[in-house]
């Protein structure tokens, strides 16, 4: 009776640590844009695609969800189809790519986002999502994240530069000249 009462509290906490978790992130991102305002075009290039890579890893996120998908079962190879099978989860693509997309910027904003992360895949087992949601979530996060900076690094780097020299030079501070 006690270790019921107890895996309830437990499942209860895990799901508001879900709820809450994406604004621990937010506050991640806004602490390493703070931070870059004084670091090189580069840093502040890659703690700008931080969030974008975050968004953009939901969007694809999403369609990958939607796909028909089949499960071979054990018996006689007969294929099901079900609505009960894994999908990505959108929570840990969120903070897969959020740590993805720090670490780009620096060591120490990528190891606090990766302590959030492990916190929300924690949260999400505990809560009952499955492994492979999780897993399927994180690659989908970090993939996307670091696939698209590769692609968007010289025009955002060209981007923090020009704005360096306009008056939106506020939004990405002075930073280092080399």
């Amino acid at each position: 009776m006690f270790s019921d009462h107890l895996a309830g509290g437990l499942h209860t906490t895990a799901v508001a640590c879900a709820r809450v978790e994406p604004l621990l992130l937010v506050a991640l991102l806004g602490w390493t844009w703070w931070a870059a305002r004084r670091e090189r075009a580069a840093v502040m290039a890659a703690a700008l695609w931080a969030p974008i890579g975050a968004v953009a890893s939901m969007a694809a996120n999403e369609p990958i969800q939607r796909l028909p998908t089949m499960h071979w079962t054990a018996f006689h190879g007969l294929v099901v189809h079900s609505s009960d099978l894994p999908a990505p989860s959108d929570h840990a693509a969120m903070a897969a790519a959020t740590a993805a997309g720090l670490f780009l910027a620096g060591r120490r904003f990528g190891f606090a986002a990766c302590g959030a992360w492990v916190l929300m895949v924690l949260a999400l087992a505990f809560a009952g999502a499955a492994p492979d949601d999780i897993a399927g979530g994180s690659v989908v996060g970090v993939t996307v994240t670091l696939i698209g900076f590769v692609l968007f690094e010289g025009p955002l780097r060209r981007a923090v530069a020009w704005m360096r020299r306009t008056r939106l030079r506020s939004l990405t501070g002075e930073g280092k000249t080399s």
